[in-house]
């Protein structure tokens, strides 16, 4: 039970992260959620597949690990989304800028892949046990 207590706040913290803003411009803030299609739609995906592991415990190490990746993918997405953005908003003279809750997802992501990983695993060692 403990695990699975640490294993959705980790997955509560990657939710939250995309919930943050990631970039901005001079009249509009984006969060995660605004860069969803087509730039961000594998973190979305990688939600999903944490909400999975978490809901019924389905291959908690291997579906945590993809959860990572592609929400890592999604990051790198929306990296590009604001590149994009950027590109289109110096020709219409506005400034896009990435915003701090894009390292936090980064961040937050790297230890949910990691820790999701091993309370995954120990998930699954305390059910056999028992």
């Amino acid at each position: 039970m403990k695990w699975r207590v640490i294993y959705s706040i980790l997955w509560l913290l990657t939710l939250i992260a995309y919930s943050v803003p990631w970039a901005r411009t001079s009249e509009n803030v984006f969060i995660g959620w605004n860069f969803t299609m087509p730039f961000s739609i594998t973190y979305l995906i990688g939600l999903l597949i944490g909400l999975i592991v978490l809901a019924i415990k389905w291959k908690p190490v291997e579906a945590t690990i993809l959860a990572g990746i592609l929400e890592f993918l999604g990051i790198a997405g929306a990296y590009v989304g604001i590149g994009a953005g950027a590109i289109i908003g110096a020709l219409a003279r506005e400034e896009m800028t990435s915003e701090w809750g894009i390292g936090l997802a980064f961040l937050v992501v790297l230890i949910y892949t990691v820790l999701g990983a091993i309370a995954g695993k120990k998930m699954i060692v305390k059910e056999q046990t028992k």
